[in-house]
C-alpha cells in the first residue's frame, strides 16, 4: 500500500513530463507556437510515427472501429488513458536520437548535469531501466505479488534476508532520486506523505525485528486525538 503511492506518483509525474515535453517539440516544428499540450503521439501530424503496440494504443483511443473520430479527444485526455508501459517503452524506443536527449533533458531537468548527462544514450538507459522497476513494481503490486521477495529464488536460495532489504532500499533509494530529477516539490511531498514515512520506516531493521516480537501489532496506522465535540460540530456547521 505504502510502495504503491510512490508508484503512481512517480508514473503521474513522468507521464506529464514526457507529455508536455513532446507536446512543446511537436507544435514548434509544426505551428511555430509551443504549447504545453499538443497531440505529438498522432502519426497524421507528420511529427513522429510510433510504432508496434504503442501506435495501436493510440489509434484504439483516437478511433472508433477502425474509423478515424471526427471530432478528436483532447490530447490530456488522450494521454491520461496511456498505460504506464506506453512511456517508458516511448523512451526507450519510439524516439530519433536528437528529440530522445532533449525529452530526457526536459523529463529529468534537475539532474545536477541535465543537459550534458542526457546527451549519452547509456544514461538514457539507465533512467529507462529505473522507470521500467517501478513498472514492474506497479504489476507486481497490482496482481498482488510480493516485492520484498522478489528475485529470492531467482538469485539464490540462500540469500540473507539482509541482502534483500539493502536491495530494495537502494531500488527505493533510486526511483526517489529519479522523481526528485523530474520534480523536486513532488518527491518532498511524497516523503513527508503517510505513506512516504511509512515505507521509509519500514525499510529498516527495526522494523523487521519489531514484526519478528509481534507480527500482529507492527504497522497499525496513527491513532488521532478526539477533537472537543463542540469545535468539531462549529466545524462541521460552517458554511
Amino acid at each position: 500500500m505504502s510502495l504503491m503511492s510512490l508508484v503512481l506518483t512517480f508514473e503521474v509525474a513522468l507521464r506529464n513530463r514526457v507529455h508536455v515535453s513532446l507536446s512543446r517539440q511537436a507544435s514548434s516544428k509544426l505551428q511555430h507556437n509551443p504549447v504545453d499540450s499538443f497531440p505529438w503521439y498522432d502519426s497524421q501530424k507528420g511529427w513522429i510515427q510510433l510504432s508496434g503496440e504503442s501506435h495501436a494504443k493510440v489509434e484504439k483511443l483516437l478511433c472508433a472501429n477502425g474509423v478515424r473520430l471526427q471530432t478528436q479527444p483532447p490530447p490530456d485526455q488522450v494521454i491520461s488513458k496511456l498505460s504506464f508501459g506506453f512511456w517508458s517503452n516511448t523512451l526507450d524506443s519510439q524516439l530519433s536520437p536528437a528529440i530522445e536527449a532533449l525529452t530526457f533533458a526536459e523529463v529529468f531537468p534537475n539532474h545536477p548535469k541535465a543537459k550534458k548527462h542526457w546527451k549519452y544514450l547509456g544514461n538514457r538507459k539507465d533512467a529507462v531501466a529505473v522507470i521500467k522497476d517501478v513498472q514492474v513494481w506497479r504489476n507486481r503490486i497490482a496482481h498482488c505479488k510480493p516485492v520484498w521477495n522478489e528475485g529470492w529464488f531467482r538469485s539464490s536460495p540462500t540469500q540473507h534476508w539482509t541482502e534483500l532489504l539493502s536491495r530494495l532500499q537502494a531500488k527505493h533509494h533510486g526511483v526517489l532520486t529519479y522523481l526528485e530529477w523530474m520534480c523536486p516539490s513532488t518527491a518532498a511531498l511524497y516523503r513527508s506523505s503517510f505513506p512516504g514515512r511509512l515505507f521509509t520506516n519500514l525499510l529498516s531493521e527495526s522494523a523487521i525485528w519489531a514484526h519478528l516480537q509481534a507480527p500482529t501489532q507492527i504497522g497499525h496506522a496513527p491513532i488521532f486525538t478526539a477533537p472537543p465535540p463542540d469545535e468539531l460540530a462549529k466545524y462541521k456547521a460552517r458554511t
